[in-house]
């Protein structure tokens, strides 16, 4: 009887052990697992640019024609379109057609190619003894370089557009209103453009709000009217000064060479 008894007081024992071990093992693996810890991503910043290169640089590195005349203030920002405005005027400075033509529309390259099959490029280019550039924008945003050529004692202004896509720098000479050099001051580019604008505006009055021009007939044989004068209309006396741009030509109210770093 008693062996009986202590047979079933073991086996209650073992199962209660037996079932606690199970009840603790279902509870660990009704547990969850912790979290993987979490990693950082760490995002590499982009490498900052290049700094732009001077202009004195440049024309060392490019072997620019000292000729050729850019202040920083007036440079583009980019060293690209630095470098592509040094090399195109240097085209110019050293009579170098073959280069220049690499760089322009096929319209301007045509008339490049007609000038020299003239003679007229060697005969401009070979007494240039300077190119002062201003760098900047229209009023449409596209970049511009205005360059003020002086050859011997006169002085020829010309505007170019440009692009820079790459290596492949594309320039377009602007529209060039007659006489425009006596009216470059300050911003030669805005003044530029604002000449250009009063061109067009005069251009699209009609022909019949136009007031016609008055001439004096009342001349006497030697060619002096009657009150000692002429009349302000499109002929001119033979003493009269030369119309603005033609047969006089001065400088832009900047200096040509002014001091400090290019």
């Amino acid at each position: 009887m008693t062996s009986h008894r202590q047979s079933w007081v073991q086996l209650s024992l073992a199962a209660v052990l037996f079932g606690g071990i199970g009840i603790a093992g279902v509870g660990c693996e009704s547990e969850e697992p912790p979290p993987p810890p979490q990693t950082r991503r760490t995002v590499t910043p982009p490498p900052a640019p290049p700094p732009v290169k001077t202009i004195q640089d440049l024309m060392e590195e490019y072997r620019i024609d000292e000729r050729v005349i850019l202040r920083a203030d007036r440079a583009p920002e980019s060293t690209e379109e630095r470098v592509a405005i040094l090399e195109f005027f240097d085209a110019f400075a050293r009579g170098d057609a073959e280069a220049l033509g690499s760089m322009l529309t096929p319209l301007d390259r045509m008339e490049l190619e007609a000038m020299v099959a003239a003679g007229v490029w060697d005969e401009s280019t070979a007494g240039i003894s300077s190119i002062e550039i201003q760098t900047g924008e229209n009023s449409l945003g596209q970049s511009c370089a205005l360059a003020v050529i002086e050859v011997g004692f006169e002085f020829e202004p010309q505007l170019w557009y440009y692009t820079v896509e790459g290596d492949t720098p594309v320039f377009e000479a602007a529209p060039a209103p007659p006489g425009i050099l006596d009216e470059l001051s300050g911003d030669w580019i805005a003044a530029w453009h604002r000449i250009l604008e009063e061109e067009m505006a005069l251009a699209m009055v009609p022909d019949e709000d136009l007031n016609p021009v008055q001439t004096n007939l009342d001349e006497d044989e030697d060619g002096a009217s009657s009150s000692g004068g002429t009349s302000r209309g499109t002929g001119s006396s033979p003493n009269s000064s030369p119309p603005p741009g033609r047969g006089r030509r001065k400088p832009p109210s900047t200096p040509r060479r002014p001091p400090g770093p290019r």
